[in-house]
């Protein structure tokens, strides 16, 4: 009975680490697969192979995982660091109770009752202390967010992989030695040191990442609103020619009509008027109605995307009858939900003959709707599916947009997005509430 108490918390601790740290929800089958497994090897091997069978159960945890989250190395790691987190206390909490107790693991493993005691709580303070982690790592710092660099999350896998290989090697070869109190106390101390140093090189990539973003999305803003500004200076230079003109136009014309010379008015109405009338484009007029979105980062955003929209030849309609001052989000976030959006409906807009793309924002009962509708071709996936990490319409392994704006709206409870696609219209719709950006607890 103590040996399947014993297996059952083992598993579970293995279970909370792996789980409780995962960027996105598993289902409950996969849960389930995961823990099922965990308990079998821990039972079936621990007592046959002793701690060296955790390379096989923890082995097989991570590529099943792996598996589950189609290899995505930010959640592998994850993964990786609640092991490091589970045994670390592990070994801190034991020490502590051999420290207390007088007693060294030998002892404490002889009496049932505290085995079975040690067991239950310290599972316990393993499964609240991995939700809790995982809340802070995806909730409120939103990691996901920052670290999208492929090759840096190899390297920092690797770097936890090669460190967790080093855990069960040392603990592994320690119960070949007996796990008397000076080699608990000394795996307690080596491993709180390399947890230590591993949350510090973790922390220091964090913020080293959060710097590059901050500045990548300065350039981009100040490229954005250059353009913006370059548009304006033109429109406002056609502007002043036209008022410069716009009395000696008026004089010739009623010159023409004082001679009553009503083939010489057109004459001159085709051959001047016209031209200026067409320096007044119709994009600058569309463009005009982003006046009325009054943070200064997302118009020089959209002011961007729609130029180049129109310069490819897309018919783009926007659609702004009223000021924009709430946005009920913060504007780096909705900036960057808005960014990925329309460069798929321009990609996607470029391959139809209609070419149409019409975006609009306005409040309705004091919630910001934002919908960008556009013609596309009919998806190779469900709408559900575009949305996880590696698919896309694009080809293989190119799907990170859709799965990065899921991301960002996790962390936001006041926030609702619906996809559509009614051929040949693909459609974006985001409502954000307006009793302002919880964060999901």
């Amino acid at each position: 009975m103590t040996y399947l108490i014993y297996s059952l918390t083992g598993s579970l601790c293995s279970y909370f680490s792996c789980v409780n740290l995962l960027p996105r929800k598993l289902n409950v089958y996969k849960k389930l697969t995961l823990f099922l497994y965990s308990f079998m090897t821990v039972y079936l091997f621990n007592r046959m192979f002793g701690q060296i069978s955790t390379f096989l159960t923890y082995g097989g945890i991570l590529i099943i995982a792996m598996i589950f989250s189609k290899f995505d190395f930010f959640a592998s790691s994850c993964i990786l660091f609640g092991y490091i987190y589970s045994v670390t206390f592990n070994y801190i909490i034991m020490w502590l109770t051999g420290y207390f107790l007088r007693m060294d693991m030998a002892e404490l493993l002889a009496r049932d009752n505290l085995t079975i005691m040690f067991s239950i709580l310290y599972c316990i303070f393993c499964g609240v202390t991995t939700k809790m982690l995982g809340w802070f790592f995806h909730k409120k710092l939103g990691l996901s967010n920052y670290l999208t660099n492929r090759h840096l999350l190899k390297a920092i896998f690797t770097d936890l992989f090669i460190l967790v290989f080093f855990y069960i090697f040392n603990f592994s070869y320690g119960e070949q030695l007996g796990y008397n109190y000076g080699v608990i106390a000394l795996n307690g101390i080596l491993f709180l040191l390399l947890f230590t140093i591993t949350v510090f090189l973790m922390y220091s990539i964090y913020k080293a990442t959060m710097g590059e973003q901050a500045y990548k999305h300065r350039m981009s803003q100040f490229e954005n609103l250059r353009i913006y500004t370059d548009r304006l200076e033109m429109s406002y230079g056609t502007m002043r020619k036209f008022k410069h003109d716009y009395m000696n136009i008026l004089i010739t014309m009623s010159g023409f009509m004082e001679e009553n010379d009503l083939q010489g008015l057109k004459e001159y109405y085709g051959e001047k008027i016209i031209p200026i009338s067409h320096a007044f484009t119709e994009s600058d007029t569309k463009l005009g109605t982003l006046s009325n979105i009054k943070d200064t980062a997302l118009k020089s955003l959209l002011s961007s995307k729609f130029i180049y929209s129109m310069e490819t030849g897309i018919k783009a309609e926007i659609e702004l009858t009223e000021p924009i001052t709430n946005l009920y989000m913060d504007s780096l976030d909705l900036s960057r939900i808005i960014g990925i959006f329309l460069d798929n409906a321009i990609e996607a807009t470029g391959e139809t003959d209609e070419k149409e793309l019409h975006f609009c924002m306005f409040y309705k009962e004091d919630n910001l709707y934002i919908i960008i509708k556009n013609t596309a071709l009919p998806p190779d996936y469900s709408l559900y599916e575009l949305r996880e990490q590696g698919i896309s319409t694009k080809g293989e392994n190119r799907g990170v947009g859709l799965y990065n704006v899921s991301m960002v709206l996790n962390h936001y409870d006041n926030v609702v997005w619906n996809t559509v696609y009614k051929e040949p219209y693909f459609t974006q719709e985001l409502i954000l509430m307006h009793y302002g950006n919880k964060e999901q607890v």
